[in-house]
């Protein structure tokens, strides 16, 4: 569904580029005015309903849960909004919103980007229904967060170029700065640029961005660095050859230190940095060890330890234990249909079927609720979700120990906090 609407809307809402890529740099211009979603869908309504952001100042760097949202209006630029809420009391403590270039790739049909996800909610026209069973949007993939720097001042974006095709990467900022990650190209008659994918190293202060190059389609991806500032600022450094992205894995992350590519998709990174579980395409759900310097690890790359068949990793509750969720294709255990539990990620083995040792007891009461995930606490020991009944969704924190009991959150602020968009960080 979602990705039939990213088609559907394609000529509307990528907008035409009046200045040539090859010649960008530095600054842009001021931001615009923008306004809420203009959509009729139940998820257009949850972000309308949002209500504009307070526009506190600097996402707070920790005690919070940091969500993101996007507003693609008609005839406004489209903006994201980051929101800091303090989890205990419900209050909105802090906000910031980047309005985005003319020239922002909104879809993942020019290039692949991270920003297609968080914006496709906006994406729905007035009267268009959107798919039910879809529900609230589940914890947020590490690429989602990692399209911001650590304090979440800087947006890394990709913009296109009507007159030529290409692509570049870029980072903006609230105040409508607009700084490309790559200097151009040195020759008039070179090829138009084809970069997609811009993601911040975590821990580098925002002042380090990877990205990978679409390349031809005879030809391997291959994923790049580069400073945004200081020394160097916009000198590509090569990182090793990827996998060409597609539906199956729309993405790569960025996991260790230093930074290692990743391109399996429905990645979850260890909180230490060392280990990975994710979808290895062709070769189903597993962990892998993330390589301790500064390169790429494609699908064929890595010894795979593979998880349980019923196990879509959502995160991990500490540095060997991944927390869990039913897989649509395996639920065939009715206590854990809509349900949560944990993996000993110990307890696997290269290229063989995980033991049943190393699966815990289900996390919640069994019942017919729809359940998503929507975070988990810094120590992993508590996570927050939304539960539906028919139409109707609650929210609860509880315990990720097995037998836990839910306590539903009573604050009208969780509902306006958990509403819309994608929790990207509880920190």
């Amino acid at each position: 569904m979602r990705e039939q609407r990213r088609h559907i809307h394609l000529a509307a809402l990528v907008l035409a580029v009046t200045i040539p890529l090859a010649g960008c740099g530095g600054e842009g211009g001021a931001p615009g005015n923008g306004e809420s979603p203009d959509s009729g869908s139940e998820k257009g309504k949850r972000a309308r309903q949002s209500g504009p952001s307070r526009g506190d100042g600097a996402i707070p760097a920790k005690g919070v849960l940091v969500k993101a949202w996007c507003t693609v209006p008609a005839n406004n630029p489209a903006k994201v909004t980051v929101e800091a809420w303090n989890p205990t009391s419900w209050k909105q403590v802090g906000s910031t919103t980047f309005t985005l270039p003319a020239q922002t790739v909104l879809t993942d049909d020019d290039a692949k980007t991270p920003l297609s996800e968080l914006c496709d909610d906006g994406m729905i026209e007035p009267g268009e229904t959107d798919d039910e069973d879809d529900g609230p949007n589940g914890f947020a993939e590490p690429r989602l967060r990692q399209l911001f720097n650590d304090d979440f001042s800087k947006l890394a974006v990709v913009l296109s170029d009507s007159r030529t095709g290409g692509t570049r990467a870029a980072v903006v900022t609230p105040d409508g700065r607009k700084t490309m990650l790559t200097k151009g190209g040195e020759s008039d008659f070179a090829d138009a640029p084809t970069e997609q994918h811009p993601v911040f190293a975590p821990g580098s202060e925002g002042t380090e961005v990877w990205y990978m190059t679409k390349g031809k389609e005879d030809e391997t991806p291959r994923i790049f660095s580069t400073k945004v500032s200081g020394g160097k600022a916009g000198t590509p450094i090569a990182r090793g050859a990827g996998d060409r992205l597609t539906l199956q894995r729309p993405g790569f992350t960025l996991a260790g230190r230093p930074a290692s590519a990743i391109t399996a998709s429905i990645l979850r990174v260890s909180p230490n940095g060392r280990k990975a579980a994710g979808f290895h395409e062709l070769q189903g759900m597993n962990v892998v060890d993330v390589p301790r310097r500064a390169t790429t690890q494609r699908d064929d790359d890595a010894p795979l330890f593979p998880l349980p068949d019923a196990c879509r990793p959502w995160a991990w509750t500490d540095n060997t234990t991944v927390l869990c969720g039913p897989r649509e294709l395996t639920e065939d255990d009715p206590a854990r249909k809509n349900n949560f539990w944990t993996v000993d990620t110990t307890r696997l083995r290269k290229d063989e079927t995980a033991p049943e040792g190393a699966t815990g007891k289900p996390i919640l009461p069994t019942t017919s609720r729809k359940n998503t995930l929507r975070a988990l606490s810094p120590d992993g020991r508590q996570m927050i979700i939304t539960s539906r009944q028919g139409p109707r969704e609650e929210h609860f924190r509880v315990a990720t120990e097995p037998g836990s009991t839910p306590e539903k959150i009573e604050s009208t602020g969780a509902d306006q906090a958990l509403r819309s968009g994608f929790v990207l960080e509880w920190r």
